[in-house]
């Protein structure tokens, strides 16, 4: 048998607090929300601007690029596009000249079986054995 034996607690002994969230916690959350708010209002900020730059930019280049031109003033140009925007055309001999140098492709050595994939002749012995 058993005996328990309680002894009071003395009256200075407060109980324990509730668990509850200290102040500082509190405090410190919230103003990590407030921080957390206004960064992304001034991310969303700054793209509006941005947003309103191009489309200024946009606006400017389109009123230069809508000019009025009136007929006959049109520029002449040589039929060859691909000259107007700089690229050069190839002379044939520069072709054949590329075509001349020989090219060399390196050509395997020929070898019916790499050493290091053969099978182990001593595991095919064990194997044969077990059968």
């Amino acid at each position: 048998m058993s005996v328990r034996i309680e002894i009071p607690s003395s009256p200075k002994e407060a109980p324990p607090p509730p668990a509850t969230a200290p102040v500082n916690d509190t405090m410190r959350r919230l103003q990590i929300g407030i921080a957390g708010v206004l960064t992304v209002l001034l991310l969303v900020g700054m793209a509006g601007l941005i947003g309103d730059r191009a489309r200024q930019s946009a606006g400017g280049d389109m009123t230069a690029a809508a000019e009025v031109k009136m007929p006959g003033e049109e520029e002449k140009t040589s039929g060859a596009p691909l000259e107007e925007l700089g690229v050069q055309a190839v002379s044939p001999s520069s072709k054949d000249e590329n075509a001349a140098t020989p090219v060399k492709v390196p050509q395997a050595a020929p070898s019916s079986t790499v050493p290091d994939l053969e099978p182990d002749p001593a595991l095919q012995r064990a194997r044969q054995s077990n059968q």
